[in-house]
């Protein structure tokens, strides 16, 4: 066979299920058992006709997922899922069972008796759906939830089951096409990879489309499958291993994508749930698409552990049962403990019965890992024990204000002998695929006391490698850019580490010293270069200058193009300096703008200099200022995440009192600034901040969902129930009280508080209606046959963001004529609206681009190019746009480039390398 790509080792498998099927890949060979039976079960398929694996499903009862991974010759199928296949194609039982029983007894391991029906740490894939129980109902919320949301996510503590339900469950039972992937440190790779092997295109050509941009994704999904879910697991790792360009591409895409062709679906653990409340792209996305995975119940949890046994001929002894639930009542983290343990006791079984001793004989659920990972870890020799805690760190990644997460890292980059990775795999406490390596389960980094207490002692160590590690990675991903170098502090302690890295990772710090050496051998160069330079530029003047004249017409042109194309690569180096050198950055991009004044060049122009002048408070805003402050303090030592409140004081701030917010993440304010609204699954927290020193939770009744707007005060708030019942309820009511309005999917409440806009579906189309606050229906406003989600301004201006990303402004202030203002095209979905108070502008944001447009005619006054910027919490203020970075700086936004151009002139002296950012072009003056 021929070589497989490294990154395909990795791709779950791909599962043709919905619309008309596509033709069957074919096997690359059939020279092995396993690939010459799957083979054979193919052509007992083709023999009777070639049913689709979804009538195949109808007639065994097992999932099309579960039936096309029998026969792709990746691993052997069970041979439940066999005997039924070879029924459904009335193929001889009798002797395809004894031939499933060869093949497994010559398989690695194999003995020729039934396999254990327990998966251990991993987590359940499709092809293991018979074998996972006791999540049915749960599995059928969550279809439920796909099919009537684009983009939904999974939510749930380590160790409760989300990779085994959006595998084993969702994907499994799904019956659209399916996809699952995980972000990894490169979201774009494995996504190229992917989709390279579902759409039948070379993985290089995916991946520069892709990387060119997250819209690329949605063209690859669609032109991937007719009907495609996409399942993103462990999606945390896009907050521990991606670098900030991953994480944006990563939401935006999947965000972007998300449609009635393709659904996206996000399994997230718990404790990152603030990291997606960060990324205003993800809060529109997950409103009201959230499905929180829970411990099991008590019958549950016994089908689970139970009904695997029973359909592999065995049984669990009665004590064995009541001892599992007791032992795992309580544990936040059982289900992959249980499973280890019970896939241990499987190999002291008597006879086809587990037993409460065989159970007691491997430690129990709480000593059954530890046992396992030190009796592993004390049969090896003394090099391999220190290799063996080098790779167990390396395969870490220590919390910042969340748990230790799992982190995956490349084969080719460790110095681990093949050998103790194979020794390590075959005990499970590691995985291994053709190009990774990473922990076997989460499980192990708290239930193995000693891994526990190597990552205390060396916590500070493993952050500054996992900084390393990105580094090296970005060097590596830039061509070896010597900008990419560690300097000063950094390089030192990376040097001071050296020994602990891999050999891309020791190059890397080797570079960044020979680089510092560099720097000050060319000091004492300088000066004699620059002597030789000035004489040889003399003489090149001099024979230049008889040519200038008969050149002139033609170099004009060239010229040009040549300033332009200057011109925009200075723009894309600024754009790259903004965060960490914005001085840099604006003065660069006025360079750009004077050499050719691009539209590129002048929204960079706007950006540089609101990151220039940005402002901070405290740790950070957590959004923007307005009659209140309110910062960021993030988690430390055992205080969990708060929020500071500030007051006005003589054209300052001075602080106030404290919100307790924990895990909960700010997404909506009153416009007064007196009341705030807090995500927390499933409904809302609101404070109270008319007493800035003491704000006051304010009671909600229990089954208000999350609030979707308030009037302008924040007395009254709307909200949309699960069955698609817009609610109303009023601040210090007892009940909330339902709308007469059937099949509603957002709201958006008048400022005054007198009515609520409903968009609603009818048929097939959405409508925008509205309603009184008392139920009563007053109007029709627009049709669409997108979804819409509205937003109501002063003077009955309503604002329609449809799911195309289309933004319609609708003047709805005389109901008898009811006219579209305009329609703003260019912005993607979702975008968000932000109203003027004095209701003569409103600001549309979406993932790349910042506009403010005139509410009387639609006339865009501002429109900004912002990609990869996320810059969130628009708010308006004379003319400008006021902004949050990403670390809570606040950007004010000004669309006058000639006011830009005099504040940054005023500010500061502007100074600037023309040889090295616009060779050719300069030098020339940056200020009037």
């Amino acid at each position: 066979m021929g070589a497989i790509p490294a990154a395909v080792a990795r791709l779950e498998p791909v599962v043709y299920t919905a619309g008309v099927p596509r033709r069957e890949r074919p096997l690359e060979s059939e020279d092995s058992p396993l690939l010459r039976f799957a083979g054979d079960l193919r052509r007992l398929r083709r023999g009777v006709g070639e049913p689709t694996y979804r009538e195949l499903g109808k007639r065994t009862n097992y999932s099309a997922a579960a039936l096309s991974e029998a026969v792709s010759g990746r691993r052997l199928p069970s041979l439940a899922v066999t005997v039924a296949f070879v029924r459904a194609c009335d193929g001889d039982v009798v002797e395809w069972t004894a031939r499933w029983r060869e093949l497994a007894a010559a398989q690695p391991g194999g003995s020729g008796e039934t396999p254990p029906p327990y998966v251990g740490l991993a987590a359940y894939q499709v092809e293991d759906a018979d074998r996972f129980f006791g999540r049915e109902a749960l599995t059928a919320t969550l279809l439920a939830l796909v099919e009537d949301r684009p983009f939904a996510g999974v939510f749930g503590a380590s160790g409760a089951g989300k990779s085994s339900l959006l595998r084993a469950g969702l994907a499994a039972r799904s019956p659209r096409t399916t996809l699952v992937v995980t972000p990894g440190a490169d979201p774009v790779d494995e996504f190229a990879v992917a989709l390279a092997s579902l759409a039948d295109e070379p993985a290089g050509r995916v991946r520069e489309d892709l990387a060119a941009g997250p819209q690329a994704l949605r063209g690859w999904l669609a032109k991937a499958a007719d009907d495609l879910l996409v399942v993103v697991d462990q999606f945390e790792e896009c907050f521990t291993l991606c670098d900030d360009t991953g994480r944006d591409w990563l939401i935006r895409a999947l965000t972007q994508a998300a449609g009635p062709r393709s659904r996206v679906v996000i399994g997230v653990r718990a404790d990152f749930y603030g990291h997606c409340g960060s990324h205003p792209e993800l809060v529109a996305a997950l409103h009201r698409a959230q499905l929180l995975v829970g411990p099991m119940s008590t019958e549950e949890f016994r089908w689970a552990v139970t009904e695997p046994a029973t359909r592999a001929g065995a049984s669990l002894e009665t004590a064995l049962v009541a001892r599992l639930i007791s032992d795992a009542a309580g544990q936040p983290a059982a289900l992959p403990l249980v499973s280890h343990t019970l896939a241990e006791a499987w190999r002291r079984r008597r006879g086809l019965a587990l037993t409460l001793t065989g159970y007691e004989d491997v430690g129990g659920i709480r000593n059954a890992l530890a046992r396992t990972a030190e009796q592993t870890y004390g049969d090896l020799g003394e090099d391999d024990r220190v290799a063996a805690r080098w790779l167990f760190l390396r395969l870490v990644v220590p919390g910042d204000g969340t748990e230790d997460t799992k982190r995956r890292v490349s084969r080719a980059g460790l110095d681990t002998p093949d050998a103790l990775l194979e020794r390590l795999a075959a005990a499970r406490l590691i995985s291994l695929d053709r190009d990774g390596v990473e922990l076997a389960h989460e499980a192990l980094l708290h239930a193995w006391p000693r891994l526990a207490g190597w990552i205390d002692r060396d916590r500070d160590d493993l952050r500054a490698q996992h900084r390393i590690a990105e580094a090296t990675a970005l060097w590596v991903a830039h061509g070896r850019d010597p900008d990419s170098l560690f300097r000063g502090a950094r390089l030192e302690e990376a040097a001071r580490l050296r020994e602990r890295l891999t050999a891309p990772e020791r190059e890397f710090v080797d570079a960044g010293l020979a680089a510092e050496q560099a720097t000050v051998a060319v000091g004492r160069r300088s000066s004699r270069r620059l002597r030789l330079l000035v004489a040889g530029l003399a003489v090149l003047t001099v024979l230049l200058a008889g040519t200038t004249i008969t050149a002139f017409a033609a170099q004009r042109a060239a010229t040009a193009q040549r300033n332009e194309a200057l011109s925009l690569r200075a723009v894309d180096v600024a754009r790259g300096m903004l965060e960490t050198r914005p001085a840099e950055a604006a003065a660069l991009a006025l360079a750009a703008y004077r050499v050719t004044p691009t539209a590129e060049a002048r929204d960079m122009l706007v950006l540089a200099h609101a990151a220039s002048a940005a402002t901070t408070l405290g740790l950070g805003y957590a959004t923007t200022p307005g009659r209140i402050a309110i910062t960021r303090q993030p988690a430390h030592g055992g205080r969990p995440e708060s929020a500071l409140l500030w007051r006005p004081s003589n054209g300052s701030w001075e602080p106030a009192g404290e919100l307790p917010t924990g895990d909960t993440f700010l997404y909506g304010r009153s416009a007064d600034d007196r009341v705030v609204l807090y995500g927390s699954l499933p409904g809302s927290v609101l404070w109270d901040l008319s007493d800035l020193d003491a704000p006051r939770r304010i009671a909600t009744p229990a089954d208000l969902p999350m609030v979707e707007s308030m009037d302008r005060d924040g007395s009254l708030m709307s909200a949309v129930t699960q069955d698609h019942v817009a609610v109303l309820w009023r601040v210090g009511d007892r009940a909330v009280r339902r709308l007469p309005a059937a099949d509603v999917q957002s709201t958006a409440l008048l400022p005054d508080g007198s009515g609520v806009v409903l968009c609603r579906r009818v048929g097939g189309a959405f409508v925008l209606e509205q309603w009184s606050a008392a139920g009563d229906l007053v109007g029709s406003l627009f049709s669409s046959p997108f979804r819409m989600s509205p937003s109501v301004g002063p003077d009955g201006m309503v604002v329609a963001v449809l799911e195309s990303g289309e933004v319609v402004m609708i003047d709805a202030g005389d109901l008898r004529a009811v006219h579209t203002v305009a329609r703003v095209d260019g912005l993607g979905h979702p975008s968000m609206v932000t109203f003027d108070p004095a209701g003569k502008t409103l600001a549309l944001t979406d993932f790349d681009r910042v506009k403010l447009v005139s509410i009387a005619s639609g006339t865009e006054l501002i429109s900004l190019d912002a990609r990869g910027l996320d810059l969130s919490f628009p708010r308006i203020d004379d003319g400008r746009i006021a902004v949050l970075a990403p670390g809570g700086d606040l950007w004010q936004l000004d669309g006058d480039v000639d006011r830009v151009i005099r504040e940054l002139c005023a500010d500061r002296p502007l100074s600037m390398d023309w040889d090295r950012h616009l060779p050719g072009a300069g030098p020339r003056p940056l200020c009037p």
